[in-house]
Parts: structure tokens; C-alpha cells; sequence
């Protein structure tokens, strides 16, 4: 079963990884050429659509560039894809993806201009099929869902959170546009398909239907920076209920 499972190495050469990382970035700051990504339209699927828009010094679009599509995973070689993009119009370039999970995903965006050639990387959120709900990313952000008839909002900090640091979560609950008092909560941290131990942070109140607490973050060993805060609701004379809240890590 190893033998037929086994995966390549991550990064078979992290020191000249590293230094390349680091030379793009400067080249990139140098040249003045950005790369912003439309992940609101971005869905999982065999057919995924990834837009970007490229821009030069000055905010400009580079509507001359030829650019090719690089993604993949954490930890695994299964969803490597590369595809040539489409110029459409200022400044945007799109291509069609076999992208079937969702979750955070490496994409690598080759720009060839002019003679010159640079690798802008991002990481990227690709949300599940239509009807799922709308991404938000709780490690930069306030994010809120719905567990049962409680809305709950949470507040991860810092933004992001920073691994092998001290996490603060703090949740507000409110049920019919009322604050929730008496409830039970915690936040539960966890890394989708992938075992890191139980880490659960246990909230008290801190405030009319405010709970706060303290944890810490862990540091996957694979580069991995996507986790999942599950905030699990115990309200007075009620069941448990769950939100679940997806956020990257910090590099």
C-alpha cells in the first residue's frame, strides 16, 4: 500500500525553492506587475474557470502577455494541472481547469512579456458546488454562518493567525437578532483530510452573547497553511450545534 500511494517529495530542493521564491518577488516589486485573482466566480469542478487580471506599474493592464496557469496541491502530485490562459480584455486572462475540491489551492501564474519572464504565486480559494455558501477566509476577516437558528460570527487573531503562535478566537452568537447568553462554545481547529492531533479551545463569556479564548495554532510539516475552525455551540435548553469556518495560515 506505501509503495503504491507514495508521493513525490514536496520540495525536493528547498534552499534553490527559496532563493528563486525570493528573486521573483524582488523582480516582480521591480517591474510592477500584480496579479489579482477572481475566486468570487471560482468553483469546484472538472471544468473550473480561474480568471485573473494582471496589471503593470501605475495599475495598467498587461493585455500583450502570453500566461500559463499552474495548480496544484499540498502534499500531493494528484491534482498538478497547467493550462495556456485566454486573453480576454483589460488585462484579463482565463483558462479552464480540472479542479474538483474544494479548499486552498497553490496557483502559480507564468507571465512571459517583452523578453521577460516571472512566476507570480498565490494561494487560492476554490469554493464547493453552487448552493454550498460563500467562502470567507476567517483568518483575515469577521466570518459568519448560520448553526441551526444561532448566527454566529468569529474573530480569529491575528490576521492571519501565525502557526506555532497563540491564537485568540472570539464568537458572537445571537438567535433572532438577540445575544445568546448561557451558551456552551468552543472552537475546534482541525486541517481537512489530514490528522494534526485534537486542538480545541474552550470559550468563555465576554461580553451579552460574546465568548472569548485562547489557543495556539500548529505548524503542518507538509506547507500545508489551510485549516478549518469548526465553532461547536451548545445552547441553553438545545442540542450541539456546529459552524464550520475555513482560513489560511500564515506563511
Amino acid at each position: 500500500m506505501g509503495a503504491g500511494t507514495f508521493e513525490r517529495t514536496v520540495v525536493a530542493d528547498p534552499y534553490e525553492s527559496g532563493i528563486h521564491h525570493d528573486a521573483d518577488r524582488r523582480k516582480a516589486q521591480a517591474l510592477g506587475w500584480n496579479v489579482a485573482v477572481d475566486e468570487g466566480s471560482l468553483r469546484a469542478g472538472p471544468e473550473a474557470t480561474l480568471a485573473v487580471r494582471l496589471t503593470g506599474k501605475d495599475g495598467a493592464p498587461i493585455d500583450d502577455a502570453e500566461v500559463l496557469f499552474r495548480v496544484s496541491r499540498a502534499g500531493t502530485s494528484r491534482f498538478d494541472r497547467s493550462a495556456p490562459a485566454t486573453h480576454a480584455a483589460s488585462g484579463r486572462y482565463a483558462a479552464v481547469l480540472s479542479m474538483t475540491e474544494p479548499g486552498f489551492w497553490d496557483l502559480d501564474v507564468v507571465v512571459r512579456l517583452g523578453g521577460e519572464s516571472l512566476t507570480l504565486g498565490r494561494w487560492i480559494h476554490v469554493a464547493g458546488e453552487v448552493g454550498e455558501g460563500v467562502h470567507c477566509d476567517a483568518g483575515v476577516r469577521l466570518c459568519a454562518a448560520d448553526a441551526g437558528d444561532v448566527r454566529v460570527v468569529l474573530d480569529l487573531s491575528p490576521h492571519p493567525p501565525v502557526p506555532l503562535k497563540e491564537l485568540d478566537a472570539a464568537v458572537q452568537l445571537t438567535r433572532g437578532g438577540a445575544p445568546l447568553a448561557g451558551a456552551e462554545v468552543a472552537v475546534e481547529i482541525s486541517m481537512p483530510g489530514m490528522f494534526m492531533g485534537e486542538n480545541r479551545i474552550p470559550l468563555r463569556v465576554a461580553g451579552p452573547g460574546r465568548y472569548a479564548g485562547r489557543g495556539a495554532l500548529l505548524r503542518c510539516t507538509s506547507g500545508r497553511r489551510d485549516w478549518l475552525a469548526e465553532v461547536v455551540v451548545r445552547a441553553p435548553g438545545g442540542g450541539e450545534t456546529r459552524a464550520r469556518f475555513p482560513f489560511q495560515a500564515a506563511e
